[in-house]
């Protein structure tokens, strides 16, 4: 098989993925397709030198992340790990507390409280960027923590505890209608 076809396979194969990651680091269905071609295009441009023994996931997932943080400071905004737009300036902690369970929400207690997968990935979307991320690539994408240390280039360590937290705070919105809504209002409002 040649090297372009190769591409397009491994390519195919993780698009609906790439469009949801896209969505996760954008706001509007226009940058999440300029995000999605710009990925595609430096993942096009550096496949000759991609090692195949390493997940094309992980690896497209990487490339998104450091198109999207360019893209960033290109707007003179701070990039993923320091912050978002209208989160400038504020630790994570300094949010609204919200109830921390000792074991977050399961897959199968979501499907007996009877909520739609739409439901979930709105709660996800709703959490603050600084969590919504890991839980995404963690419980959408099914990826490891190394994986997703990888990608965003941080510790195991901290992918568990932001992990942990962002469970915390999406069991928080699915249980409590209105702690969602508070979630949505000051992440919007910080």
């Amino acid at each position: 098989m040649d090297e372009k076809a190769e591409y397009q396979q491994l390519v195919l194969i993780h698009l609906d993925s790439l469009h949801n990651y896209a969505q996760n680091h954008t706001r509007s269905p226009e940058e999440t397709e300029d995000l999605l071609q710009e990925t595609l295009l430096r993942a096009y441009r550096s496949f000759g030198s991609f090692d195949r023994s390493f997940d094309c996931k992980v690896w497209l997932f990487k490339i998104m992340r450091n198109a999207q943080i360019d893209r960033m400071r290109r707007k003179h905004a701070r990039p993923v790990e320091e912050g978002w737009p209208g989160f400038e300036g504020l630790e994570p902690d300094t949010r609204k507390e919200v109830s921390l369970y000792p074991v977050p929400m399961n897959p199968e207690e979501i499907l007996l409280r009877r909520l739609t997968i739409e439901e979930v990935r709105t709660a996800i979307r709703n959490l603050p960027p600084l969590w919504r991320e890991i839980v995404e690539l963690r419980e959408i994408e099914g990826l490891s923590y190394q994986e997703i240390a990888e990608i965003i280039g941080k510790p195991i360590g901290t992918v568990m505890s932001r992990l942990y937290r962002g469970r915390n705070l999406l069991r928080s919105a699915l249980e409590d209608p209105s702690t969602k809504k508070a979630t949505s209002r000051s992440a919007h409002a910080l």
